[in-house]
C-alpha cells in the first residue's frame, strides 16, 4: 500500500509518447521505461524491497501497474462521475491555481529594502536587548500584593521566589534571560514598556494572559543589526504583502463591477438569523452580480457549507466581512485566473491530472476497507502483548546547551555559567535555529547520532549534572550539561493503546487493501500486458544495487 500512496503523489497516468520503450500497458495506459526507471529512483530507502534482480524489478513495476489496476476499478464504478468526487478535484484545483496567481500577480510586486529594513530596526528598538525579571501570579488582586511587597522594600528575588508561577524564573530570583524586540509579543510586554521602562525600575501591573504580571530589567545590551534583519524583512514583507492584496483585490473588484444584492444579502441573514440556512440552497437570487455573470445565494451557501463557515453571518455588517474574506475574495481571484489563461497551462492540466487520480485512489481505498470493523479492545490487547518492542522507548537524554562560533566564544560561556550563570543567559547567542524557541533544552536519542554523530555520543557518555565543553561539533563550539537520563522502557498499554489500535488499523486495512489488489489482478488479467525483457534496461543493476 506504501508504494500505491507514493506512485500516486510522483506519476501521473498520461499515456506515454509513442517513441518511448514501454515495460508494461494496462487497458489504455502505458508504463514506459522512463516512468518505472524514475519511480525507483525516488523511492525513499524505507519503501525499498530488499529482493533483488528480475524480482525487484517486477516488484516495482507491479506497484505502478496496480495503481492503475485502482484506477481502472474506481472508473468501471463511475466514482469519477461523483459531484462529491469533482467538487474535491475542482477545489484542489482553484486552490493551486489561486496560489500560483497570488505568486506571480500580488507577491512579486512586493520588494523591501535594505534602508527600510535598516529604519524599521532602529526606530522599534531592535538595536536593544535587555534582562528581563518578572514575577507572574493569577490574578490582579495579587500583583497588587506583590506590588505593596515591593513598593515596601522587600528585595524583588525574594518576593519572586515566594510568589511567582513561573518555578523557573523564581528559582533564579524571577530571572528569564535577555530578551530582544522580537519576543515581546509572546512574554505579554507591551513595546512601550520595553522602549521606555527604565532599567531596574518596576513596571505596572501588566495583563499576561489569564494572570498578571509585574517586570524589570536590570541590564542592557546593544544587538547586531545582522541578527534581526532577517526577521524584520519577513514581518515587514508581510505587511506589505497583506497591502499590496487588499490593493489588488479592490482592483478586481472595480474591474469586474461587483455588486452586492442587499436584498439578497438580508435573505442570507435571516436565514441565518432563525439557524436554518438551508433555507437558501438552491436559491437562484443573485447575490453577487459582475461583469461576466452572477452568484447566487445557493452558490454561496453550498460553498459555505461544504467549508462549513457560519460565523458572523447572522449580522449584515459581520456577514460581508465574512463573505468578502471567505468567499468573494478568493472567487475574484479565481475569475481573473481564468480570464488570464492559468487554469489552461500545461502544468496546470499535469495537476488536474496528478489530483484527479489521488483522489480517486483515495476514494477507492476508503471503499475496500468501508467494511472493517471497528477494533475490539482485546484486538488492541493483543496486538500490543505482540509487539512489546515495537513500544519500546530508547534510552534518551535532556540537555541544555548552548552552540557558539569559536572556541574562544565557549569558553567565555562556560566560564561565566561555572560562576553561576544559567544557561538560559546566553541562548539567544546560540547558533542553533530553535534555541530560543526551545529555551536551549534538547532531548536525545541515540538514533540521533546519524545527524549530530559527535554531540550525541559526547553526551550519552557525559556525567548528569556536570558542566561539558568547549566540545566542537557540527555547526561550531558546544557547552552542554545532562540535564536527566531515561531508561530504555516498554510504553505501558494505558498510554500505548491509541498507538497500538492505530497500527493494527493499519494492519488490517493493508491486509483488506492487498486481499482486494489480488481480485483486480485476475478480473483485469486480460488487460495487463507486460514486457519483461525491457525490464533490465529500464533498471539496470547498477541502480538497483545502488539503492538497496
Amino acid at each position: 500500500m506504501k508504494h500505491l500512496l507514493l506512485a500516486c503523489l510522483v506519476f501521473s497516468t498520461s499515456c506515454s509518447p509513442p517513441e518511448e520503450s514501454l515495460v508494461a500497458e494496462v487497458g489504455p495506459q502505458q508504463i514506459s521505461a522512463r516512468l518505472l526507471r524514475l519511480y525507483v529512483e525516488e523511492l525513499p530507502d524505507g519503501l525499498r524491497t530488499q529482493k533483488t534482480g528480475d524480482e525487484a524489478r517486477q516488484y516495482y513495476l507491479q506497484a505502478l501497474i496496480d495503481r492503475r489496476l485502482l484506477l481502472l476499478e474506481a472508473r468501471s464504478r463511475g466514482l469519477d462521475t461523483t459531484t462529491t468526487f469533482q467538487n474535491s478535484v475542482q477545489d484542489a484545483v482553484n486552490a493551486r491555481v489561486r496560489s500560483i496567481y497570488k505568486s506571480q500577480e500580488i507577491a512579486s510586486k512586493v520588494k523591501i529594502s535594505n534602508d527600510t529594513v535598516r529604519r524599521y530596526f532602529e526606530k522599534e528598538g531592535y538595536g536593544r536587548e535587555r534582562l528581563l525579571n518578572a514575577i507572574k501570579v493569577g490574578s490582579r488582586a495579587a500583583i497588587d500584593t506583590v506590588l505593596q511587597e515591593l513598593r515596601a522594600g522587600r528585595p524583588f528575588e525574594e518576593v519572586a521566589q515566594a510568589r511567582s508561577l513561573d518555578e523557573r524564573s523564581a528559582e533564579r530570583g524571577g530571572e528569564l534571560g535577555f530578551i530582544g524586540r522580537d519576543q515581546l509579543e509572546s512574554l505579554h510586554i507591551p513595546p512601550v514598556v520595553f522602549k521606555t521602562l527604565p532599567q531596574d525600575q518596576l513596571s505596572e501591573p501588566l495583563p499576561a494572559g489569564s494572570a498578571w504580571h509585574v517586570l524589570r530589567f536590570s541590564e542592557d545590551r546593544s544587538a547586531s543589526y545582522e541578527k534581526y534583519q532577517a526577521r524584520i524583512a519577513s514581518l515587514l514583507y508581510q505587511k506589505r504583502l497583506a497591502q499590496v492584496e487588499a490593493e489588488h483585490l479592490e482592483q478586481l473588484r472595480d474591474s469586474f463591477k461587483v455588486r452586492l444584492n442587499l436584498s439578497a444579502l438580508r435573505e442570507l441573514v435571516n436565514a441565518y438569523q432563525a439557524k436554518q440556512p438551508t433555507l437558501i440552497e438552491g436559491n437562484s437570487t443573485a447575490l453577487y452580480t459582475y461583469n461576466d455573470g452572477e452568484i447566487t445565494l445557493g452558490q454561496v451557501q453550498e460553498f459555505l457549507r461544504q467549508r462549513n463557515i457560519s460565523f458572523g453571518l447572522a449580522d449584515s455588517a459581520q456577514a460581508v466581512v465574512t463573505l468578502n474574506r471567505y468567499f468573494l475574495e478568493a472567487h475574484l481571484i479565481q475569475e481573473a485566473a481564468r480570464k488570464d489563461g492559468f487554469y489552461q497551462t500545461p502544468e496546470m492540466q499535469k495537476f488536474v491530472e496528478r489530483t484527479a487520480n489521488a483522489k480517486l485512489l483515495e476514494i477507492v481505498r476508503k471503499s475496500v476497507i468501508a467494511d472493517l470493523i471497528d477494533l475490539s479492545e482485546e484486538d488492541v490487547r493483543h496486538y500490543y502483548d505482540t509487539h512489546l518492542e515495537t513500544f519500546r522507548h530508547s534510552e534518551a537524554v535532556w540537555i541544555e546547551e548552548v552552540l557558539l562560533p569559536t572556541q574562544a566564544d565557549a569558553l567565555q560561556v562556560k566560564a561565566q555559567i561555572e560562576a553561576g550563570a544559567s544557561f538560559d543567559r546566553f541562548v539567544d547567542k546560540s547558533l542553533r535555529a530553535d534555541a530560543q524557541k526551545y529555551n536551549g533544552r534538547y532531548h536525545f536519542h541515540m538514533l540521533g547520532k546519524a545527524r549530530y554523530p559527535v554531540l550525541v555520543p559526547a553526551v550519552f557518555q557525559a556525567q548528569q549534572g556536570q558542566l561539558e565543553g568547549p566540545l566542537q561539533v557540527e555547526g561550531g563550539y558546544s557547552v552542554f550539561r545532562v540535564l536527566e537520563r531515561e531508561e530504555s522502557n516498554i510504553e505501558p498499554f494505558e498510554t500505548a493503546q491509541r498507538r497500538a489500535r492505530a497500527l493494527v488499523r493499519l494492519e488490517r486495512e493493508t491486509q483488506a487493501l492487498n486481499a482486494f489488489l489480488v481480485q483486480l489482478r485476475k478480473k483485469y488479467a486480460d488487460q495487463v500486458k507486460i514486457y519483461p525483457d525491457r525490464l533490465k534496461e529500464a533498471v539496470p543493476d547498477s541502480l538497483l544495487l545502488t539503492q538497496n
